[in-house]
């Protein structure tokens, strides 16, 4: 067995539709790059039409090479949450530094995406109407606290083994402190690569004080995912599922919290990635309150997205809502232009 630390395979390290960081300096040790994108779309939300940003980012990464296999890499990120409105635009998305070995593994401390979006990454990738069916971006969040998204103050260590033809086993481990009413919360995550199929598990777990009736609880979660090919090249299938316990929280007709003691996500995705730049996909997205006997959000996405070029796309997508037993919605479009840096 030959260890190897596979950096590339976090998934937040690389961008479906577009290319990578454009590299400002390299002196052969040190090299600066900067990347992101930034997203202009017109879309429908239950009747009201609007411009908006969709997400756009600009990072800078730094990289140093520190000898005896050692190497440093670190990443600033911010969010341009008002991008086409005007008003206060820059607001952190990640912000980490990481030392790697090519035997021992890596340890990266700070916001990065957690190991948990490791598994549940394999459907966020559509530009419009992306994953939020998997606790990822949990309660309307980046998930930081949580540690599920862009995970808040942890330390990670990930490593993993390449065995040749019999594929690739990765695995991470997460740690956060406490913070306010979140009390030390670990995480975990492994994936199995071979013959284009990957196969994950996720957990993450830690106490959480609400404020509401039931007081302090443990919030956890355990994901598994499957998935196969890569998206927007060729034949792309995934599907993920999650089952949480005290983590979603919903609000009723009446405006009153609501904490799901369990609740079960699911995502699947089908995607076709053509020669000619065009990519098609479908994907449904689902949320069961299985506490209360609740339908949380359930909507199909029909979408196509056309790469003019290796760092512009265009996109169009129609989501077809199934309903809820929460709130009152409706069917919804974006269509948009997204250029890469």
């Amino acid at each position: 067995m030959k260890k190897t630390l596979l950096a590339a395979a976090i998934p937040a390290l690389t961008f479906a539709n577009g290319v990578g960081a454009v590299e400002l300096f390299n002196d052969g040790k040190n090299s600066l790059s900067m990347g992101g994108h930034l997203t202009v779309e017109l879309n429908d939300n239950n009747g009201d039409t609007q411009l908006n940003a969709n997400s756009p980012r600009i990072n800078f990464s730094f990289n140093r090479d520190l000898g005896n296999g050692f190497a440093l890499d670190s990443r600033v990120e911010w969010g341009l949450s008002n991008f086409v409105s005007g008003g206060n635009t820059f607001s952190t998305r990640l912000g980490y530094i990481g030392v790697s070995h090519d035997q021992a593994g890596r340890v990266s401390a700070g916001k990065q995406w957690s190991v948990y979006y490791d598994v549940t990454s394999v459907t966020d990738m559509p530009i419009a109407y992306g994953s939020d069916s998997l606790f990822t971006y949990a309660n309307g969040t980046d998930g930081g606290d949580l540690g599920l998204g862009r995970a808040n103050n942890s330390i990670q260590y990930r490593n993993g083994v390449d065995f040749g033809k019999g594929g690739d086993l990765n695995f991470g481990l997460q740690w956060q402190g406490t913070n306010d009413k979140y009390d030390d919360r670990v995480s975990a995550s492994v994936t199995y690569d071979i013959a284009g199929v990957r196969l994950g598990y996720a957990y993450s777990g830690g106490d959480v004080d609400y404020g509401v009736d039931g007081g302090i609880q443990d919030a956890s979660v355990n994901a598994f995912s499957v998935s196969y090919g890569t998206y927007s090249d060729g034949l792309n299938l995934a599907v993920a599922y999650a089952n949480s316990e005290n983590l979603q929280n919903s609000q009723n007709a009446g405006g009153n919290t609501i904490i799901a003691e369990e609740a079960t996500g699911i995502e699947a995705l089908a995607a076709y990635g053509l020669e000619n730049g065009v990519n098609i996909y479908v994907l449904y997205q689902g949320i069961e309150d299985d506490t209360n006997d609740l339908t949380v959000q359930e909507y199909t996405n029909f979408g196509a997205e056309y790469k003019m070029t290796e760092s512009v796309v265009v996109y169009g997508a129609y989501k077809v809502d199934h309903g809820n037993d929460l709130h009152d919605t409706d069917n919804s479009f974006a269509v948009g232009m997204r250029i890469f840096l």
